[in-house]
């Protein structure tokens, strides 16, 4: 069930602090959209993918395995990967 994966990992980020630097409004908007996935069993993924790019995966409390886990998503649904610093990277 990859709408629960994502949630999932999504919460794993928002709890250890990969989009504290976002204003609250945006913070709130993507528990919004987490806990409609939940009830509807599906997440809008460009959407959810677009905060996972503006991320800040140099948070102190951020595992580098999450910022790996991500990237494992991205690629299988085709989506350009992050790097450490959150900015997108393309494949030569």
């Amino acid at each position: 069930m990859v709408a629960k994966s994502l949630i999932d990992l999504t919460r794993d980020l928002l709890s250890s602090g990969v989009f504290d630097h976002l204003p609250d409004n945006e913070i709130a908007r993507l528990r919004w959209m987490i806990m409609q996935g939940q009830r509807e069993d599906q997440l809008p993924l460009q959407p959810l993918f677009s905060y996972w790019y503006r991320g800040d995966f140099y948070s102190p409390n951020v595992s580098p395995h999450l910022l790996q886990q991500c990237n494992e998503y991205l690629q299988r649904m085709g989506q350009p990967l992050l790097d450490a610093y959150g900015q997108e990277l393309y494949e030569a």
